[in-house]
């Protein structure tokens, strides 16, 4: 099956040549041996596709055209009905108020269109010839996620069909292009949102293995391997693992090319935290991961290897290896503390890539921002003018709300916990410490005077050096929001 798979993807015109077969085997078994006229025995041929045979003649390659031609027919009929009930099924998708689409030319986009509540996939093979991006047609439904291999093909199909996508949701897939980079998209009534499958991956693996309980040790964290895995999971490490003002988290961090280094080596932490970029290998320095309270290894070659010599060296460490095929990584050794992570059919999955309450918090926190630099009042219909603030902003004003929300789980649970109290001179810190980490992180530095297109940003110091009126603006200024804001943080 998967050989007529292959062929048929990479020769489509293949499945109407098999089609074609009887009709040739009936034309030279009615015309060379049934002695028929030319047009009599195309006639009678063609007559086996409808289950009507109109000449008697029987022979093998009779019986075998007709028992072809019967098979073809009923090929077909399969097809248009299967084509019928997904059309009848689309249909009624859109009656939903979560119906989805997923727009894709790739293997992961179909496995997050399999597993949509309400929606479903279209696909369309790269490899065809044509424009393939000419083959889709905007869907009337309420969300739309772009999925395609090519980054630009994402933003060409959005920036084409920007008026059909008018008053829905899409989420644009990119791997490349950095979303903080993009102008700000909405302008028409469609809401924007990008993703980026590794740092999906890594947000949902920090959920998953936050340092929260162990948050008043010193710990020691090997990053190995600065590709893209390797970086997106330093850098939402880095962006969410802030518990405090005095704790001390080093992240030692191997494989980074020359730019990386002069950039990473480079970023503040705000804190006791430190950032130790490593020259050597890490075969090299076992004595430095025998220290390790977790080693995360982010390259799929030698995972084993590594594994085993960290075992050797610090039976205690956790250790936690990228595979895009974890399913029995974990389980070949003793110890309980060796993870597999990075499989995407459990990553990508319709909740991590709407991240509709992360997004809405994000709203939140902008509009919240937005009224304490006009200093009114929440209005009635607070929800609409959330929206329209929203829409203002660029990738990366978007992306910096989005980061406030998914660090604010932490900020609950420290208050839940009576480490801080809420709307606090310390709750205030580490906000910041959050906050500056986001601006370091995408490249921004202090200067004494704003200035946006250069990325120079004149709060970007300590906490003390503030002025009162910059430090309470760390905290949530409306009752209102602040609740909404809470109730989804606790859904």
């Amino acid at each position: 099956m998967k050989i007529i798979k292959f062929l048929k993807e990479k020769f489509p015109w293949i499945s109407y040549a098999i089609g074609l077969i009887p009709f040739i085997v009936a034309c030279i078994g009615y015309g060379y041996y049934g002695k028929l006229p030319v047009w009599e025995a195309v006639y009678a041929s063609v007559a086996l596709y409808f289950v009507n045979p109109v000449v008697d003649y029987e022979s093998p390659l009779i019986l075998f055209a007709e028992i072809g031609a019967v098979i073809v027919t009923a090929g077909i009929i399969l097809s248009v009905v299967r084509y019928a009930y997904a059309k009848v099924d689309h249909f009624f998708v859109r009656f939903n108020a979560d119906s989805t689409v997923v727009y894709t030319d790739n293997d992961m986009g179909q496995e997050v269109g399999s597993k949509l509540t309400h929606g479903y996939t279209l696909y369309n093979n790269p490899d065809d010839d044509g424009d393939n991006l000419k083959k889709f047609k905007v869907e009337k439904v309420k969300n739309h996620i772009l999925m395609f291999e090519n980054d630009m093909d994402n933003v060409s199909f959005y920036t084409e069909n920007e008026g059909k996508l008018s008053g829905s949701n899409v989420f644009m897939m990119l791997r490349d292009i950095d979303p903080s980079l993009l102008d700000a998209a909405d302008k028409e009534s469609s809401s924007l949102h990008f993703f980026n499958i590794y740092d999906v991956m890594a947000r949902e693996y920090w959920h998953r293995n936050s340092f929260y309980d162990r948050r008043k040790e010193k710990l020691k964290i090997a990053i190995i391997g600065f590709g893209r895995v390797g970086a997106a999971i330093f850098k939402y490490g880095y962006l969410n693992n802030i518990y405090s003002l005095e704790q001390e988290i080093e992240y030692h961090v191997w494989g980074c090319s020359p730019s990386q280094k002069a950039f990473v080596g480079t970023l503040e932490t705000m804190n006791k935290d430190s950032i130790i970029i490593h020259e050597k290998s890490w075969e090299e320095e076992m004595d430095t991961l025998s220290a390790m309270d977790r080693v995360i290894y982010t390259i799929e070659d030698k995972s084993i290897e590594l594994i085993q010599k960290v075992l050797y060296v610090n039976p205690d460490a956790e250790i936690h290896c990228y595979s895009e095929n974890p399913a029995c990584l974990s389980q070949l050794y003793v110890s309980n503390k060796v993870q597999a992570f990075g499989d995407m059919s459990d990553i990508l999955t319709e909740d991590n890539i709407k991240k509709e309450k992360l997004y809405r918090q994000g709203k939140l926190f902008n509009y919240d921002y937005f009224l304490r630099y006009q200093g009114g009042d929440i209005p009635a219909d607070y929800e609409n003018e959330a929206e329209k603030e929203w829409k203002k902003l660029n990738g990366f004003f978007k992306s910096s709300n989005v980061a406030r929300a998914d660090h604010y789980w932490i900020e609950k649970k420290l208050v839940s916990d009576g480490e801080i109290a809420e709307n606090s001179e310390e709750a205030f810190r580490i906000e910041h410490i959050r906050w500056s980490r986001f601006y370091f992180a995408n490249h921004w530095t202090y200067a004494p005077k704003r200035d946006n297109a250069a990325r120079k940003h004149n709060l970007l110091v300590p906490y003390e050096e503030l002025d009162h009126s910059e430090k309470i603006k760390d905290g949530i200024y409306s009752d209102v929001l602040r609740a909404e804001i809470d109730k989804l943080a606790c859904d």
